[in-house]
């Protein structure tokens, strides 16, 4: 009897299907790109040795002359579905100047058997073989695979030689004298899978074990506000209150929410300032919250009684706050140029002194995230952000109390990391993050003992500001929810403007090409990617996938190539692909590459490199070495039309009272010609600029009374003058065509609100 099934590999919780070219975690699909399947399945097939890069290219790419570029993107996307650790690799390990191994162990599967035909042959003597249920195969090592049907193969080809019925002597007795080996043979295969089976018994019982362990795997989720306008939240320790800030046309204003009851009071604001970050006093009498300027980056710490009442400040300087057990000291970050400090404070603010410093390119995470004490006050977790050779990552370490020394608390690499939070037993903490520039932030566990990070949220929303009452019991946190959607005005005529396009999520760029297309990138599907459309909404066309664009996307000025941003391994870097979507290839090979923009000549691709201290850059837009235009601060740069000026936005902090404001600097030395002031009522999210048709101003969005529309800064010095009229949502970008007489605008809404979540015993 032949039984013919096809090849299934097992490794971790995956399973990957040849013959059906799926890739399955847990029983759900993990899509994939068909020449990245063909890359995994070629690494798994030759598991435990090197496949040589150029082997590689001419299996997935058989007929086609390719770069090396589109192997490197096939390796980073599949790093990226397989949730690879970039520092301990567990399934691909990159051999410099070979290729790549596989060096995960794939076991054997048992259920996928496919029946195709019965046969058997009769030998002399009225003798019958029958061949076993499934072949046994020698593989490289750590890899066993079923793969029945080419052992079949060999059989049936070495069964079409024979001649049925004449058979040597010879021949008899070698028959004769193997069915032992066989037998044996058999037994052995046997007794691997009984211990095969038993362990994954065995494995899937302790992983149970631990999933039940986790805190909050179950639970019921509620919202507690339902405004749309929550943007900082925090719980009271034992649970009775929520402190959350809304934002409005009046400003921001701080309340506060009785849990077991619709009722709120407003104890602080409305006030024109931004109300960046809130959090609760150990003993839940009084709330502190940080004022921030909009138009500044001077942050001020207050504090009010919880039922209300007038507000004192606390300290200058200062951001988010953790408070020691013993209610005696509090711990913030401050961060200035190239450095990065855990600040120790009395609870009123006196005697501040550096617990611990970082430099540059390792930072701690000092955007409005509280350092969290543990609950026997010797540790303090904070989000660090860290670049090795691998790449640039976000995790959360432990700083020790008694001497400032740091160890991470997890190996995993997450893109961006909020918000931890002790569990009241000590054991582990919770933290909201994203796995890569597009993904929605998650709520994860991370356990002291183990190090192991287990997400616990599974859905497409954003979370932020995790809070957590003293036994543990409630999570609150901020849930975000957006939509955007892409407009078009002919003539720039705001009344005539159509909508072309509308998103899930956020469309984050928008270029358009000399034909009059328009091309975007969104992260509506979990995983930024960029499209083109016609001007009319017509043909729309998905050109990447898995490509975690964003932070930049243009078009060269023939329309040839489109050139963008995109975070692979960790890495922000510039990339272009020709304007189908075909022949990707990687431009920069540094770090924290963002925002490109074209000359437009063609010739140069101009983009700012690194976010902390951040420059300007150009490349060739043909690829080649880079070389770095300003000394001074700049931010998401814009060539004017001529090609002669770069725009950008950005803050000084040399410069006492600095203002966020927009740069003009030459191109061809980089020196810098004007700066203008922005208006106070530019939001945070909307700090870019693009130029005029003209080139004779400076556009970017502007928010005065809550109503977001384009302004125009003249060169001249005159006042800045409104340009468009909405009326309506947030203007997230905008572009104009090439022959300036359409204008694109991505406009857009977000909700977010305080949701409280709860551990659901069983």
């Amino acid at each position: 009897m032949s039984e013919q099934n096809h090849c299934i590999y097992e490794f971790g919780p995956f399973r990957l299907d040849a013959q059906k070219r799926l890739l399955l975690r847990e029983g759900e699909i993990v899509p994939l790109k068909p020449k990245a399947f063909d890359t995994l399945l070629a690494l798994v097939e030759h598991g435990g040795r090197v496949v040589e890069k150029d082997e590689l290219m001419r299996r997935v790419w058989p007929d086609t002359v390719v770069e090396e570029g589109n192997l490197t993107f096939n390796i980073s996307s599949l790093r990226k579905a397989l949730g690879d650790d970039p520092r301990r690799h567990e399934y691909i390990v990159t051999i410099p100047g070979e290729g790549y191994k596989f060096v995960a162990g794939v076991r054997a599967a048992f259920d996928e058997l496919i029946v195709r035909e019965s046969r058997s042959i009769t030998i002399e003597e009225g003798e019958e073989i029958s061949e076993p249920n499934e072949i046994g195969e020698i593989a490289a090592p750590g890899v066993r695979a079923v793969n029945s049907m080419s052992g079949n193969r060999q059989a049936e080809t070495a069964l079409a030689t024979m001649t049925p019925n004449v058979v040597p002597a010879a021949s008899r007795e070698r028959h004769r004298s193997t069915k032992p080996l066989m037998i044996a043979a058999l037994l052995v295969v046997g007794v691997i899978t009984l211990l095969s089976l038993y362990w994954f018994i065995i494995h899937r019982q302790s992983g149970a074990r631990t999933v039940a362990a986790i805190p909050f795997r179950e639970m019921e989720i509620a919202r507690l506000t339902t405004s749309g306008k929550t943007t900082h939240a925090a719980i009271s320790p034992n649970g009775k209150y929520v402190a959350h800030v809304i934002e409005d046309a009046e400003g921001d204003s701080l309340w506060i929410r009785n849990v077991a009851s619709p009722t709120q009071v407003r104890i602080a604001g409305p006030a024109t300032t931004e109300f960046a970050w809130v959090g609760f006093a150990p003993d839940g009498d009084s709330v502190y919250y940080v004022v921030l300027d909009r138009d500044k980056g001077d942050p001020v710490l207050y504090r009010v009684p919880v039922l209300g009442g007038p507000s004192s400040l606390i300290i200058y300087d200062s951001a988010a706050v953790g408070f020691s057990p013993d209610h005696k000291q509090m711990a913030f970050l401050k961060g200035f140029r190239s450095e990065s400090r855990l600040i120790i404070a009395n609870a009123d603010g006196t005697n501040e002194r550096a617990l611990a410093v970082r430099r540059q390119p390792n930072f701690f995470g000092i955007v409005w995230t509280a350092p969290a004490w543990s609950p026997d006050g010797k540790t303090i977790a904070c989000p660090i952000i860290f670049a090795d050779e691998n790449g640039r990552f976000e995790t959360v370490v432990g700083v020790s109390v008694a001497d400032g020394s740091q160890v991470a608390l997890t190996p995993k690499r997450w893109n961006s990391v909020g918000q931890p939070v002790w569990l009241a037993d000590g054991s582990g903490v919770l933290v909201t993050a994203s796995e890569n520039g597009t993904g929605p932030a998650q709520v994860w566990h991370v356990s002291l003992k183990t190090g192991e990070a287990t997400r616990v949220t599974h859905d497409l929303n954003d979370y932020h500001d995790l809070s957590l009452t003293a036994d543990s019991g409630r999570l609150a946190a901020v849930q975000f929810n957006s939509v955007s959607s892409i407009w078009v005005a002919p003539e720039g005529d705001v009344s005539r403007a159509k909508q072309i396009a509308s998103e899930v999520g956020w469309a984050n760029e928008i270029a358009w090409t000399p034909d009059g297309h328009i091309v975007y990138s969104s992260n509506a599907g979990g995983s930024g990617d960029i499209w083109i459309v016609g001007a009319d909404g017509s043909n729309p066309k998905q050109l990447t996938t898995g490509a975690h664009a964003s932070h930049g996307l243009t078009v060269s000025p023939d329309g040839r190539y489109i050139y963008f941003a995109a975070d692979h391994e960790g890495r922000f870097n510039l990339w272009r692909m020709n304007s189908d979507g075909q022949e990707l290839k990687q431009l920069t090979f540094g770090d924290g590459e963002l925002y490109p923009h074209c000359t437009p000549d063609g010739a140069w691709i101009v983009y700012q490199r690194r976010e902390i201290e951040p420059k300007l850059w150009r490349v060739p837009a043909s690829g080649g070495e880079p070389m770095q235009l300003t000394e001074t601060r700049a931010v998401r740069p814009a060539v004017s039309p001529d090609g002669q000026m770069i725009a950008y936005h950005y803050l000084d902090p040399d410069l006492e009272g600095s203002r966020w404001g927009i740069g003009i600097v030459s191109s061809a030395g980089g020196q810098r010609l004007k700066r203008f002031d922005f208006p106070p009522t530019v939001a945070r999210f909307q700090r870019f600029v693009r130029w005029s048709p003209d080139g004779q101003s400076i556009a970017f969005a502007n928010t005065p009374n809550g109503l977001s529309d384009i302004w125009l800064q003249p060169l001249d010095g005159g006042p800045p003058k409104q340009l468009t009229n909405f009326k309506a949502e947030q203007i997230r970008t905008f572009d104009w065509s090439h022959d300036g007489r359409s204008l694109a605008v991505v406009r857009g809404s977000e909700t977010s609100d305080v949701v409280l979540i709860e551990q659901h015993y069983k």
